[in-house]
């Protein structure tokens, strides 16, 4: 990451895409551009782990959702087909198709979906 990153600077980018201010290739291109390659997320916190080469920043904790028993493949492309979707939003769609995290990779260009029993769903992002 760059010198001296601050959890203000992220957060302040976070906000902007959890608003709406920014589109998700917008918020990708902003991480990248502050040297942060990589992002996990806990659908059912919210809670986020930025990485860079030699940084790691986490944030804390926006929703408490309850994760489906079982794996809604169809349910879980049809929210990643709409990536539109506010942030909180499609932290719900993920929760109700089984998803426990995902991570995004963006130097690869590709985010990992996982569900509680090992499932998976690997997506190609579209920038």
């Amino acid at each position: 990451m760059k010198d001296k990153l601050s959890k203000n600077e992220l957060n302040e980018i976070i906000e902007r895409r959890s608003t709406g201010k920014t589109s998700f290739v917008e918020f990708l291109d902003e991480l990248s551009k502050i040297g942060i390659d990589q992002y996990l997320i806990n659908v059912a916190t919210g809670q986020a782990i930025y990485k860079g080469e030699d940084s790691e920043l986490k944030t804390e904790p926006q929703v408490d959702f309850v994760i489906a028993d079982h794996f809604n493949r169809d349910q879980a492309l049809e929210a990643i087909a709409n990536i539109t979707l506010p942030f909180l939003d499609f932290l719900r769609e993920m929760a109700n198709a089984g998803i426990t995290t995902y991570t995004v990779k963006i130097p690869e260009k590709k985010a990992l979906y996982l569900g509680m029993n090992g499932e998976q769903i690997e997506e190609r992002i579209q920038l």
